[in-house]
């Protein structure tokens, strides 16, 4: 038992400082923050939506972000004293030092209000950001920790004419070699749900030019994501440009005011839709950690006059992600999971210390049935990445696999069957040492566990061989032939080889007898 302490005490301490040496940071995104209408509290004053902003920002304070991004519609009526307003719910933010950076919205789209804007909104550089403002002086890049965001400003649907100006500032921003990750952020869509005013027009198709020269600046530069407002509902979908030569994964963001918008036609052919939430108020977290990047959506169900209950209950709705040294299939219902990709050893976006690990989805099913509003069904966008071992418990035998996408909205990690495997080096290893090997997954805790024992259901059975289909959830194993550990799954996680990974059970063990260490020197301090 004092052996596999040590070892797991070993495990967690590299781990930290493996988090540590990544410096992850994370920011939240908030949605429109409009008001009108009844309002018994009282508090959502001059039309900005004062309740559903101190609660989002309560999570954002609890989370510890480093700042928080709003994507336009800052106010319902654009007034002076509306905007100032907006400002100044951010108390909470300010006390925890946590920056604003604001966008405006077509709410806000008059001369005057783009004054007020300037003015106010936006941030100086400092030791840590470096600000760059667009041709318009609305418009402007944030660079912080290795991660640059574009904020676009916003366009009317009959006056693009400053579209082309911008998209060349934007494409030189995410062109310099200032940062590794980048992020665009506009108000209006690059293809709306309910409205069909965009960011290059009134329609769907408008100024196509224009759309093939944004969309082919985002894939040059790496950008995964676009997110923006304007819609009032959480949506999730890849759009390809007009000429079909570029993609980028579309975010419109869950509502923070009082209007909750549903889909309407005509839809693109365009897109495919990845997930949909209608009638939510929700926010995101987004965790930046070298090459990899972790979204978070949370929402609660608003009151009948659209605001927010004054102790909302907030789940986690969903988590996705992506990471630059890895890749993403895009997988129907129906569709196959099946997939395989390598990390060569060396370094990897700044990350030293790759072994070379092979991983392969072996066999699994999208189950999926869910549709959009409108009947559309809903395609998975199954993302992996790695990390090097180093990131693993301290007896990785295989560099660490990131698995995204797999799972339903609102199911948390829990996905279809699959099974997973990945390859180390098994020379050595005899048949009556294998059940000491497997694939580890790091739960909820930061714990690194057997994956199966993270499985919801199953039975965990080891295997001295090669994978077969008719194996059932919980299985795992280990194939000398292969040089692969393999396990039959239903969770999205992190996964590494490893050996002698400890029983869910040592942990409790270890976290009582910790407990018990406390208790003990407070009475002989006592």
């Amino acid at each position: 038992m004092k052996t596999r302490i040590n070892l797991l005490c070993a495990a967690l301490s590299l781990s930290a400082v493996s988090t540590l040496a990544a410096a992850p940071f994370t920011f939240g995104v908030i949605g429109d923050t409009q008001w009108s209408g009844a309002d018994p509290t009282g508090n959502n004053i001059n039309t900005v939506a004062v309740n559903q902003i101190n609660a989002v920002n309560t999570q954002f304070v609890k989370a510890g972000v480093d700042f928080v991004i709003q994507v336009g519609d800052l106010t319902n009526t654009g007034s002076d004293a509306s905007l100032k307003t907006r400002l100044d719910v951010n108390s909470a933010l300010n006390s925890a030092g946590i920056a604003f950076y604001g966008l405006r919205g077509n709410h806000e789209a008059t001369d005057a209000n783009q004054a007020y804007f300037q003015n106010n909104y936006i941030p100086a550089s400092s030791a840590d950001v470096t600000v760059v403002k667009g041709p318009d002086n609305t418009s402007y890049s944030v660079t912080y920790k290795d991660t640059k965001l574009v904020l676009l400003d916003i366009n009317t649907s009959t006056n693009t004419t400053t579209q082309a100006a911008q998209t060349t500032w934007m494409s030189n921003q995410l062109a310099t070699t200032d940062h590794t990750q980048s992020f665009v952020f506009s108000h209006k869509n690059l293809l709306g749900q309910n409205h069909k005013d965009n960011q290059f027009g009134s329609s769907n198709d408008a100024n196509p030019a224009d759309q093939n020269t944004f969309f082919k600046a985002l894939a040059d530069n790496n950008v995964k994501y676009a997110i923006s407002g304007h819609d009032h509902m959480h949506h999730r979908s890849v759009v390809t440009s007009p000429d079909g030569t570029a993609k980028v994964q579309e975010i419109i963001t869950a509502s923070d005011s009082y209007k909750y918008y549903t889909p309407s036609t005509p839809y693109s052919s365009r897109e495919t839709p990845v997930a949909q939430e209608l009638n939510k108020t929700g926010y995101y977290l987004y965790t930046v950690d070298g090459p990899h990047v972790t979204g978070k959506y949370y929402a609660t169900t608003p009151l009948a006059n659209g605001d927010i209950a004054a102790n909302p209950t907030w789940s986690l709705q969903e988590k996705f992600g992506y990471s630059l040294n890895g890749t993403n299939t895009l997988v129907a219902q129906g569709g196959s999971f099946a997939l395989t990709h390598s990390i060569a050893s060396g370094t990897s976006f700044g990350e030293n210390g790759y072994r070379g690990t092979t991983m392969a989805i072996l066999s699994g099913t999208n189950g999926d049935t869910d549709k959009t509003y409108d009947g559309r069904a809903l395609t998975k966008d199954l993302e992996i990445g790695w990390a090097p071992a180093s990131h693993g418990p301290a007896n990785s035998l295989s560099d660490v696999l990131r698995i995204w996408g797999m799972s339903d909205l609102g199911q948390g990690d829990q996905t279809d069957t699959f099974a997973l495997s990945l390859t180390f080096d098994t020379s050595g290893l005899s048949l009556d040492t294998l059940s000491n090997y497997s694939i580890a997954s790091l739960d909820a805790a930061g714990n690194w566990l057997n994956a199966v024992d993270l499985n919801f259901g199953g039975m965990k059975t080891f295997v001295a061989g090669a994978y077969d289909t008719r194996y059932t959830l919980g299985t795992y194993g280990v194939d000398l032939e292969k040089h692969t550990a393999w396990a039959v799954l239903n969770h999205n996680s992190d996964f590494v080889v490893s050996s002698a990974i400890p029983e869910p059970s040592t942990y409790a063990l270890l976290g009582a007898a910790t407990l018990g260490l406390i208790v003990f020197f407070r009475r002989r301090m006592r």
